[in-house]
């Protein structure tokens, strides 16, 4: 990058140049060109007289433009259900292009902003999204960059984004509740549960309270739902830590894979995941049923997106797993709004 002054009026413009420093057109500093802006437009705005001198830079042989290596950047970041905003300043916003929960390949992305030719921003990774929320920002970290040294940095990304927003898919939820949670107490977590599950375009359409704690029924009601469209299964009355629970019984009797077994959250310890065959099965203790913000609200995006919920991924989530301080950053800013009006 060669640091200069141009003069209005002289000839020629040099090719590329940018403002390097702010430029105050009036004297009360209410009208400026912001650092970045390229010379060609200062010009053709044509408010400063003939004469006015003008810090600027000009690029080197093979370096890039700010807004030039930030949309590249942008673009090699970004996968699938987003959109990119054209560059403002420097720098390119990506968006949501739908309802969904972000996915971050954190690891990557530290990679990436180590080497040191890329500024990258998320928000936290399992956030939901709204369609046109920014959900990371791309800039370049200079005014011009070197070409082959950005290629480099993006093409040690493997040609994979880091952003990602995965789409709600699963729609049909059926609660299974046992002998230990009252009718009351049902019925109140029905009303808090299918309050969660509508905002994310899910219903929870099949309840049932069972008189008596037995795997075989359990079992055979679980088998029953999935083979009648039933996409995604809640418990609630089991106890994790007994290996004798009917519902552990049951799910191993059906052949389910258990994922999760206590997660470094709170609220929220005692929970478990299931899988069988697909079909995610989620064991709630009663701090997650009743309203209040707690593990259900963590992985609940993930599973109605289809997205793995296993020990890997709640060993990422343990580093922010104190609820009380973190889920309202997972959540789109008119559920924020909500959440703290309701507080």
């Amino acid at each position: 990058m060669r640091r200069t002054w141009y003069r209005i009026g002289d000839e020629p413009i040099p090719e590329g140049a940018v403002l390097r420093r702010d430029v105050v057109v009036h004297a009360d500093g209410r009208q400026q060109f912001r650092r970045g802006v390229p010379l060609t437009e200062v010009l053709t705005r044509g408010v400063l007289p003939s004469g006015t001198r003008l810090p600027i830079a000009a690029p080197e042989e093979g370096e890039l433009e700010q807004h030039v290596a930030s949309q590249r950047i942008a673009e090699a970041i970004a996968g699938p259900g987003t959109i990119l905003d054209a560059p403002h300043q420097g720098q390119v916003n990506v968006r949501a292009a739908q309802l969904g929960v972000v996915r971050v390949d954190t690891r990557r992305l530290e990679r990436l902003v180590r080497s040191g030719h890329a500024l990258v921003a998320t928000v936290l990774d399992g956030r939901v999204a709204d369609a046109g929320e920014v959900i990371a920002i791309a800039k370049a970290p200079a005014l011009f960059v070197p070409e082959r040294a950005l290629a480099r940095a993006l093409a040690a990304l493997g040609h994979v984004p880091l952003v990602r927003v995965a789409p709600f898919r699963r729609r049909r939820v059926a609660l299974l509740a046992g002998e230990r949670v009252r009718p009351a107490a049902v019925d109140v977590a029905v009303r808090a549960l299918s309050e969660k599950l509508q905002r994310l375009g899910a219903v929870l359409e099949r309840v049932e309270r069972l008189a008596h704690d037995e795997p075989a029924t359990i079992a055979e009601r679980i088998t029953a739902w999935r083979q009648t469209g039933t996409e995604f299964v809640l418990t609630a009355g089991s106890i994790m830590l007994d290996p004798d629970d009917p519902f552990l019984r049951a799910l191993r009797r059906l052949g389910a894979r258990m994922t999760v077994r206590g997660a470094p959250v709170d609220p929220g310890t005692m929970f478990w995941v299931a899988y069988l065959d697909g079909l995610p099965v989620f064991g709630l203790a009663s701090c997650e049923m009743y309203g209040r913000i707690s593990v259900f609200d963590l992985a609940l995006p993930y599973a109605l997106a289809d997205e793995r919920l296993d020990r890997a991924l709640f060993a990422q989530l343990a580093h922010g797993g104190l609820l009380a301080d973190t889920q309202l950053a997972r959540m789109p800013q008119a559920w924020r709004r909500q959440e703290e009006g309701a507080g």
